[in-house]
This record gives structure tokens, C-alpha cells and sequence, in this order.
């Protein structure tokens, strides 16, 4: 009995700190050896917790929680290979840097490397994906209580730190683990009197913003006014006051702004797509730049980045507000790591000239290339991945938001949405390592954690990938719209060289697939529609958008003609470009 005393009056006693720490939100896979943990989130009025069969989704689930909100859901798990279902999503929070605390239970000490059931080696098992990870010692009164709580708060801080990213603790438990109601007369809650009386927690950090300095603010904006042909590059952001500063910047320099969907100001009325210009190799041998300031972290498009290695230009300055290496083509010249709205406010009004892009060319090439992108949507027309993206960003809005799977439809999002909101479209995108594995569940953490009603467009594979998080829509405090792209198979690689291998591709890469969404979506009890024209995908996405109930939307195609749909497209821009952008 008093084993069970110490390890019941333990368990509250964590869950209480990370609550007060603000890591509130527990997703919780049920399992024997967690016992504890769980019922000390259970009994906690102030716990907020979702429960999940499965922990490959309750990874995702939190991540796109923490993508959310920037605060860490904690994950919750017995011992054993249920915690190691958590590595895909923990890798993409390391990657992406978002908070997400691991809170694994495991067997003590005599049960490991013995032959004992359901154990594996757990501690630091996530190794350098981890922003800290620590063994909690099995739960004894010899341990300090202030020692305890020190290592919780110390947990949530390295989450949400900079760079934010997961966190693991683990924590054995010796049987018996059936619970106990806590004694908090225990003679070892003593040392912490102050902290049991009050709701605060044991220790508070600050997260101080880093300011770039004046030494490097004089170098750039020295670079900046010479500079006869400077480009922006916004990617991948983590709030949208970091994309307002940095289009503020643009606004005030006169400088092409070329944003990735990730920064979030891709669908921003006044952003120009600067992607469909990049589409043509013609303009980026006449568009050479000899500086380019990028704000953020990776973006989705290929064309930049090569570009960039074949301009070579003599200032490429990069900004993140972190310390994380960012130089995939190894050729950044300065690297800086501060603010990003500190360091875009601080280069403000450093270039007076014009930036060598004829500004009235420009926009009729913008206003003619998005005609010719909207003539992809003419309602009678038959429904495509084109025109889902399009339509989508266009009827969407600003209450909603919007989730972007992988693969295809993230690119496509990228190059054909419509850019026609006030303040834009609150973004979700796993790109942190570019997968299709978690992607529902992500999504709808994402939309948990906003407390939004959302969209997600995804392909037939990732779908596929991630089915069971299906079950997850009936619990959602909010409905989740699901757009299923499916052209029977890996679309994105019909675009690739490996295409043209007509003997190994079929089978080895297209990965065709013939299984029912309709049925996927009626098994988990969850409404279902395939239009047919651009009308019909119109009419069902407005109505799905304001029912309290989520909806699967099929749309069904063929990966060659959705090829030659893109190839035809691309080229009908080019040619704008080639006539409105080389004068």
C-alpha cells in the first residue's frame, strides 16, 4: 500500500506541474503500466485530454495541436512499442519546431534486458529529435520533491524554447499500480508547502526575443541599398505577426516578395504569386538577383532554389530565430539568428531605388496568368486537382482553417491558390521533413487546437495512410472537411523521371490503389460526396462548410490526364511570362 501511496501521490503531483506549466491538453493511449499517469489526468478538473487507440495518431493529433496553439499537448502511453509509434510525428515536431512533450511510462530497472514482457529500451530512445529528454527515477519519497518539479518545468520550457521542439520523459513504475487517492498530508509534500497552497507553478521562464545586432543591421542595410536587383524570400513562419513584419518590409523596400505558402501570406489580397513566374526557365535567367534576404525556413517550391544556385548572387542572407543550421545548398553568405519581426522592422527604409521589376509588366502578368488559372474552374467543367485547389482557397473563409497534405496538393496550393484574402488563410503543413504519414490526425489537431472548423485537402495514398484517424472526427469539439484527391495512386510521381520507365513504374512507384473512400467514410460514420463539375465541388464545399458535421469530398481523376492539365497550364504561364516579364 504505500508503494501505491507514493506512486499515485507522484503522478498527481506531475500532471499538476505540467498543467500549471501550461502543457494542459493530454493525449492519452491506454495501456496498464501508465495507470497512474492516467488517472492522474483523469482526476485533475483542470486536465483537458482526448483518448487514442492508437499512438501514431495521438503523435500527429498533438503535433498539430502544437502547431495550434504553440503550446505542447502531452502524450501519454504505456510501455513497450506503444511509445515508439510516437517516433514520425516526433521527428516532424523536431524538424518543424513544435512543442509536444512524450511523457512515456515504462518498467523499472530489474525488468530490462531480461526477458520480461513488453519491454524495450525507452530512455532517450528519440535521440538527437529531442530538444531534452530525462529518466524520471521511479517514484520514491527519497527523491526531493523541488527536484521533481524543477525537472517538469525545466521539460516545458526546452519545448517551447527556442528552437521549440518535442520533449521526452520517461517515467517507471513498479507495481502495484492500481490508484490511491493522494495524500497531501504526506510529510514529503513538507519542502513545497507554498507551492500545494497556490495554483503557480514552481518556476517561471522567460522567453526573451532576440534582437539582431546593430554591427549586422548596418551590414545588410548597407547590402540592401546597393542592391541593384534584391528579392524577398518569405518561408516557412511560425506566427503570422512574422509574416506582416516581413511584407511591411517588402511594402517599404519596393522589393519583390516571393512568399511560400508556409509563411502564411501566400492567399494575402496584394501577395503576388511569384511562383507562377518561376515556372518559366526563361525568367529566371533574365530575373538574376544580386541579394536575397530570406525570412524563414524551407519553402515547397523547387524552382527558387535552383535558381538561387545558378544566380549565385553575392549577398544570400538568411534569418531565423533560431540557431538551427539552414543552407541546404550550402550557399548562404550570412546567416543571422534573431527576430524575424525585430530584424524586419530594423532594415526599414534602408533602400531609397527602384528595384529594377517593371512593376505594370508585372501585374498584368499576375491578372493575366490567375485568368488563365481561373479558367480551370468554369463550373460546368469536370473537377480537378487544379481547380479543387483553386476553388478552395477561393471559398474559403477567414474563420476557417485550412490544412495541406503532402505531395501534390501542397504544391499545387503553392503555385494555383487564390490570393484574394484581406489577412489570409490560417495555414497547416507538416513540412518539417515533407511526409503523408499523420497527415488527418495533424489536421485535426490542428483544428482542436484553433477551436476552428477546418479543410483538409490530401491525396488518395495519404488518406489511405492515415484511415483510422477517421475515428477521430466524431470527438472533435469542431468539423473537419475533407477534400480526398484521388487519382488512384502516388500522383506526384508522373511527374518525376521515373515515369518514363514504363516496365517498373506502375507497380513499383504509381502504387495504384482501389480501395472505397465512400465506404472508409461511411464505416466511420461520416457524411460523403463526389462531384463531378466545378459547380457541383462548389455547391458541396459551401454546404459542408457550415454544417457542424464533417464531410469526405472525393474528387476523382486520372494521374495522366492531371499531367498533361498541369504541363498545358504551366505552359500557357510561361508564355505569359516570356511577354510580360523580359521587357
Amino acid at each position: 500500500m504505500n508503494g501505491r501511496k507514493i506512486t499515485s501521490l507522484w503522478s498527481s503531483i506531475l500532471i499538476e506541474e505540467l498543467i500549471r506549466q501550461g502543457a494542459d491538453f493530454f493525449c492519452i493511449s491506454p495501456g496498464s503500466r501508465s495507470t497512474p499517469l492516467t488517472v492522474a489526468v483523469a482526476r485533475n478538473p483542470k486536465a483537458r485530454w482526448k483518448m487514442f487507440a492508437d499512438e501514431r495518431s495521438a503523435g500527429f493529433f498533438a503535433l498539430g495541436y502544437g502547431r495550434a496553439t504553440g503550446k505542447p499537448a502531452v502524450l501519454i502511453c504505456t510501455s513497450g512499442t506503444a511509445v515508439a509509434n510516437y517516433f514520425p510525428a516526433v521527428v516532424e515536431a523536431s524538424m518543424d519546431f513544435q512543442p509536444m512533450v512524450i511523457l512515456s511510462a515504462d518498467r523499472p530497472f530489474e525488468l530490462l534486458e531480461c526477458g520480461a514482457n513488453q519491454t524495450i529500451r525507452q530512455e532517450g530512445m528519440f535521440g538527437n529529435y529531442t530538444r531534452w529528454n530525462m529518466q524520471l527515477p521511479l517514484p520514491s519519497r527519497e527523491v526531493p520533491l523541488k527536484a521533481l518539479l524543477s525537472a517538469i518545468a525545466y521539460a516545458v520550457a526546452k519545448t517551447v524554447g527556442s528552437p521549440a521542439g518535442p520533449v521526452h520523459l520517461n517515467q517507471p513504475f513498479r507495481e502495484p499500480l492500481e490508484p490511491v487517492s493522494p495524500d497531501l498530508k504526506d510529510p514529503w509534500l513538507d519542502q513545497k508547502q507554498e507551492w500545494l497552497t497556490t495554483c503557480n507553478p514552481s518556476t517561471v521562464s522567460a522567453l526573451p526575443e532576440k534582437y539582431p545586432d546593430s554591427v549586422t543591421v548596418a551590414r545588410v542595410r548597407e547590402a540592401l541599398s546597393k542592391a541593384k536587383q534584391p528579392l524577398i524570400i518569405a518561408g516557412s513562419m511560425q506566427s503570422t505577426a512574422e509574416g506582416d513584419a516581413v511584407r511591411e518590409l517588402a511594402l517599404d523596400l519596393q522589393v519583390p516578395l516571393y512568399t511560400d505558402l508556409s509563411s502564411g501570406m501566400r492567399l494575402c489580397s496584394g501577395v503576388q504569386p511569384w511562383q507562377l513566374a518561376f515556372q518559366s526557365s526563361e525568367f529566371t535567367r533574365h530575373f538574376r538577383p544580386d541579394l536575397v534576404v530570406h525570412f524563414g525556413g524551407h519553402i515547397i517550391a523547387k524552382h527558387p532554389p535552383a535558381a538561387l544556385i545558378e544566380w549565385n548572387p553575392e549577398h544570400y542572407i538568411v534569418v531565423r530565430s533560431h540557431s538551427s543550421r539552414f543552407s541546404p545548398d550550402h550557399n548562404v553568405t550570412l546567416s543571422i539568428e534573431a527576430s524575424l519581426v525585430r530584424t524586419s522592422a530594423s532594415l526599414m527604409g534602408s533602400r531609397t531605388t527602384f528595384s529594377g521589376i517593371n512593376t505594370e509588366s508585372a501585374e498584368e502578368f499576375f491578372k493575366l496568368a490567375g485568368e488563365q488559372i481561373d479558367a480551370e474552374t468554369l463550373a460546368l467543367q469536370p473537377v480537378t486537382e487544379i481547380s479543387a485547389a483553386r476553388l478552395t482557397s477561393r471559398l474559403i473563409t477567414a474563420e476557417q482553417l485550412l490544412f495541406i497534405s503532402n505531395s501534390m496538393p501542397v504544391r499545387d496550393m503553392d503555385t494555383y491558390g487564390f490570393n484574394g484574402h484581406p489577412n489570409g488563410v490560417r495555414i497547416g503543413i507538416n513540412r518539417g521533413v515533407s511526409g503523408i504519414d499523420g497527415i488527418l490526425s495533424t489536421a485535426a489537431g490542428f483544428a482542436e487546437g484553433y477551436l476552428k472548423a477546418a479543410t483538409l485537402i490530401i491525396g488518395d495514398i495519404a488518406f489511405l495512410h492515415d484511415i483510422n484517424a477517421l475515428s477521430l472526427l466524431s470527438t472533435l469539439s469542431v468539423p473537419l472537411q475533407i477534400i480526398v484527391l484521388n487519382n488512384h495512386g502516388g500522383g506526384i510521381f508522373s511527374f518525376l523521371p521515373v515515369s518514363e520507365f514504363s516496365d517498373i513504374f506502375e507497380t513499383h512507384f504509381a502504387t495504384p490503389q482501389n480501395y472505397s473512400i465512400k465506404s472508409a467514410a461511411e464505416t466511420f460514420g461520416v457524411d460523403y460526396a463526389c462531384p463531378q463539375t466545378n459547380g457541383e465541388f462548389g455547391e458541396i464545399y459551401n454546404a459542408a462548410s457550415v454544417s457542424n458535421r464533417s464531410t469526405v469530398i472525393e474528387i476523382k481523376g486520372s494521374r495522366q490526364e492531371n499531367l498533361q492539365q498541369h504541363r498545358a497550364l504551366q505552359a500557357r504561364i510561361s508564355a505569359l511570362a516570356e511577354l510580360y516579364l523580359y521587357r
